[in-house]
């Protein structure tokens, strides 16, 4: 237990000094629009998603994260809608996003491009935690364990994203204002400032026909804060649009398998284990991620030409 806690207390350490704030999943290419807002209103389906994360299993107060997110496409204003919930725990730190975003949809050089635009409400509060760090630190982020401390800021994301008849790319950018969360867990206490860091995402794949039924899905997504940059590596396939499946290499991290089913012409379930390939490999066994999609249209028929009688009045 106690060597747990002493890896988990290295971890934040080190995620606080050199890692990226946002959270990440292993499933980039099944939830592009939480990586890229100018996913938004592309496609002709409503599309809601919910997934979910465990990551490194093993470790006490080991990162959470769950995801919620809606695409609604809509004409009438040229693109789309969208709505996206996150909630992260890592240690003793939570944090809840909520968004609502644009996108604008145009016909380009025989495909579509995708300009998007987000707000993100962020909201960060220090969990009841019971871990006092040794007197000799001075960092007053460690010290700040009132259930009462949070802090609410303000930020935008931005995406363009450009997809073709079998093939895709995005770049986009999250906490573009670098607003500062400021924790104090009482009045006249010392404050503890966790600046926002700037990320940028370009991601990428395409859809290789190989007959009978099998199509061929590699993806690739470079994330960067310009601190630390992650590289993560996708081959997938699927089976007469029902069975899918693949594998995903994060450099330096983790190797994933990822299996899912169309279960319905709605609704799909996809799962992927991350097998630790980092130091951390000798305490966690490993990550588990799991998300539904269920995706529908809502059709109105079109007026029929004619009159149209009442028998009452006949």
């Amino acid at each position: 237990m106690r060597k747990t806690r002493l890896a988990l207390f290295a971890m934040l350490c080190s995620s606080a000094l050199w890692a990226q704030q946002d959270v990440q999943f292993t499933q980039f290419a099944n939830n592009k629009i939480f990586y890229n807002p100018g996913v938004i209103g592309s496609g002709d389906a409503i599309c809601l998603s919910a997934a979910h994360r465990s990551q490194w299993v093993g470790f006490d107060n080991a990162p959470t994260t769950q995801n919620f997110n809606a695409n609604v496409p809509l004409d009438v204003i040229g693109g789309g809608l969208s709505l996206n919930f996150t909630n992260d725990m890592i240690g003793f730190f939570q944090d809840v996003t909520a968004g609502i975003g644009y996108g604008y949809q145009m016909s380009l050089a025989g495909g579509s491009l995708g300009l998007g635009l987000r707000v993100d409400f962020r909201n960060k509060a220090m969990t009841s935690g019971t871990w006092a760090p040794p007197q000799t630190m001075n960092d007053p982020s460690l010290v700040l364990n009132s259930p009462n401390n949070t802090s609410m800021a303000t930020d935008l994301s931005f995406g363009a994203y450009y997809t073709n008849s079998n093939w895709y790319a995005g770049l986009s950018s999250t906490r573009l204002i670098e607003t500062k969360d400021i924790l104090q867990s009482a009045p006249g206490s010392q404050m503890a400032q966790i600046r926002g860091q700037r990320h940028y995402y370009l991601m990428g794949g395409y859809d290789i026909d190989l007959q009978n039924g099998f199509i061929l899905q590699p993806a690739m997504m470079i994330k960067t804060d310009f601190v630390t940059t992650q590289f993560d590596l996708n081959a997938a396939a699927t089976y007469n649009n029902q069975i899918w499946g693949g594998v995903t290499y994060r450099v330096y991290d983790a190797l994933s398998i990822m299996a899912g089913y169309q279960i319905t012409k709605d609704l799909r379930a996809t799962y992927s284990y991350d097998l630790t390939t980092s130091s951390l490999r000798t305490s966690s066994s490993g990550s588990h991620e799991i998300m539904m999609s269920y995706c529908f249209t809502i059709e109105i028929p079109p007026k029929e030409k004619g009159s149209y009688r009442n028998p009452i009045f006949l």
